[in-house]
Formats: structure tokens, C-alpha cells, sequence
């Protein structure tokens, strides 16, 4: 079986070499270890499917909030990564609320009544965490006129930018590597609420990998985020840091889901 290494979560084209580049190392690492990556295929952009995490899934990097929610049995966590992004706090991060730059609302209750552009309903910063700010405001009711999933963080800025949508939320890594790969398309958008925090985006692997090849994945990250010789791949890939596998943080994204509908908002709406 042909097993695979991606990292999909944040792949803008201009970070193609970068991602690549990593992936590379981490199997350099890996053979080091005596671990077999002959059958390993790199693929910087493979998404991991809604059906889960298949055994063919070696190395990739997931949302914490439908791991936890629809496939927690499948995947196993690495390690969560630190980004040197506004928004991002050790092994957290959070989203943005985002607007047009000329919008004239100036907080997230005058967005009440517009239409939201959400990534994908399995989506944690594009739909659990804003579900939760939204829900502490809707007083139970509907907030926006509609809801409409774009596919996509970036595809969501680009329907904002059209005029399609009025609002979304951007996870703030992905706001972070938008601004730093295309600083004059971000000037047309502005941040205008912020979400509460959550664990960034874990690195993970299939649960049906071997124990020892996951132990040595473990491992060659860790030695990946230390060594000096990669240190521009780690600097335009903004990693500062990993910390070991925190389930009780991730297990704070249902308690979101459970408060927002305690509060009546069950969906985002």
C-alpha cells in the first residue's frame, strides 16, 4: 500500500517549495530512523477526505474539530504546532472575523442581517469557534440573512472581495500567510471581531501506522523544529515550536459546540 505525507491545511502556491521542502526533510529524518519511506509518496497538497483518516495516511495535517468530532478513531496525534502569528499563543490560535476593508460596520453585532461565507461545516475556525461568538450575541435567532459555504479560507476572501458575502472567519494562520504572501490583496480586508482561542492544527498520522513508525515521526518533527540547518524552511513556514499531544485541549472544541447550543444556536445561522 502506497502511504502518503501531505501538508494540505496551508498551501497557498507560494508555499509549495516551503511545504515540500519539509516533507523532505521529515523523510530524510525518518530513514535515519530505519523507518521504510520507500513506498511513502510526498503530496504537499492531499486533503484528508470526509470520510476520515485512512490507513494509507501516513503524515498529514487535519482540523482538530471534525478529528475529534467524526474521526477521532482514526487518527492519531503527533504534535501541535506554534505559529509566530498575531493570534497565535504557544500551541493555540484563534479566528478572524474578516470584512471588507470599506465596510462600515465597526463591530460584529452590526454584521447582524448579512450574508456569511463559511469554509466548510466541518470547519473549526470557519464555523465551531464564530458559531460560538455569534451565539453569545444571536439571542437565539437566526444572525445572518444566509449562510454560504465557499470550499475554502481563501475562497472565502475571494467571494468577500467580490462582494458575494459580507463576513467570514479566517483562521488566524491562515490570515497570518495571506498577509505575508500577498500583502496588497490583504489590504482590502480588515479584521473585525476575534474568536476564543483553541489548539492549532495537529500534525497527525493514521492509527493503523505502527507504533514504532509513529514514535520515530514523533521524533524527526521535534528534531525538524531544533535543527538549525533547515532553519529558513521553518522561518518561511512561521513554526516556532511543537507540543506534545494535548487531548483535553482539543475536547474543549465540543464543549464550544455544547455552549453554542445551550445558548440556542445549535448551527451557524
Amino acid at each position: 500500500m502506497t502511504r502518503t505525507a501531505s501538508l494540505p491545511m496551508y498551501a497557498l502556491p507560494e508555499m509549495e517549495v516551503a511545504n515540500s521542502a519539509f516533507l523532505a526533510a521529515l523523510q530524510r529524518r525518518l530513514r535515519v530512523k530505519g523507518v521504510d519511506t520507500t513506498e511513502i509518496r510526498l503530496d504537499s497538497n492531499r486533503v484528508v477526505s470526509d470520510e476520515g483518516i485512512g490507513p494509507d495516511v501516513f503524515f498529514t495535517q487535519v482540523c482538530g474539530y471534525p478529528l475529534f468530532k467524526h474521526y477521532r478513531d482514526r487518527g492519531l496525534i503527533l504534535a501541535t504546532p506554534h505559529y509566530a502569528f498575531p493570534g497565535c499563543v504557544g500551541s493555540t490560535h484563534r479566528a478572524f472575523f474578516i470584512v471588507r476593508a470599506g465596510d462600515p460596520a465597526q463591530r460584529l453585532e452590526h454584521l447582524r442581517g448579512r450574508v456569511f461565507g463559511c469554509n466548510s461545516l466541518l470547519s473549526n475556525s470557519g464555523m465551531n469557534l464564530p458559531r460560538l461568538s455569534l451565539a453569545r450575541i444571536a439571542g437565539g435567532k437566526p444572525f445572518f440573512s444566509s449562510v454560504v459555504i465557499t470550499g475554502g479560507h481563501v475562497a472565502s476572501l475571494e467571494r468577500l472581495d467580490r462582494g458575494s458575502i459580507d463576513i467570514c472567519s479566517i483562521d488566524s494562520v491562515t490570515w497570518g500567510f495571506f498577509e505575508k504572501f500577498r500583502p496588497d490583496a490583504a489590504e482590502r480586508y480588515r479584521i473585525i471581531d476575534e474568536t476564543v482561542s483553541s489548539p492549532s492544527l495537529p500534525f497527525v498520522t493514521s492509527v493503523k501506522t505502527a507504533a514504532s513508525d509513529a514514535v520515530a515521526l514523533a521524533e524527526a518533527l521535534q528534531e525538524i523544529l531544533n535543527d538549525p540547518q533547515i532553519a529558513d524552511i521553518r522561518g518561511t513556514l512561521e513554526l516556532t515550536g511543537l507540543s506534545v499531544p494535548d487531548a483535553a485541549g482539543y475536547e474543549r472544541l465540543a464543549e464550544y459546540e455544547r455552549e453554542a447550543a445551550e445558548l440556542g444556536f445549535p448551527e451557524i445561522r
